[in-house]
């Protein structure tokens, strides 16, 4: 009983630390590592205003930031820096947007997702004569 409990514990050390290192506060600005800092460096100026989980979120995108493709890595970059000059509550907006992209079924959003693709490889002329036609 004693070695059954034993291991119990073993087994169950990790998974209590790791639950403890998740809930713990993410790092400060300064605590974070100079490669880290470089990746996150359109955001640093909001870092010590954001909550825990979005520190946690943007940590976790930086850490898989040597995984990406170059094309990724500008991608995300040009994201963070586009998001870095909103304001909170365009921010809001388009955590919303997000939140009502979410909502929309799958097969919708990869429709939405290839229509929006074709209407960025059309010539600017084309995709001006449709953005004047929406106007009206």
């Amino acid at each position: 009983m004693a070695r059954i409990a034993t291991a119990l514990l073993i087994c169950g050390l990790p998974l209590v630390a790791a639950q403890a290192v998740a809930q713990s506060e993410p790092p400060r600005w300064d605590e974070l590592p100079p490669r880290m800092q470089g990746v996150l460096g359109p955001i640093e100026a909001d870092w010590k205003r954001m909550d825990p989980d979005r520190r946690r979120k943007w940590v976790a995108i930086a850490e898989g930031y040597d995984t990406m493709t170059p094309a990724e890595q500008q991608n995300l970059l040009s994201r963070m820096r586009e998001w870095a000059k909103l304001s909170p509550g365009e921010r809001e907006q388009a955590r919303e947007r997000y939140r009502e992209w979410l909502s929309i079924p799958a097969e919708r959003r990869e429709a939405l997702r290839e229509r929006w693709e074709a209407y960025q490889n059309l010539p600017p002329d084309e995709r001006a004569k449709i953005r004047a036609g929406q106007s009206r």
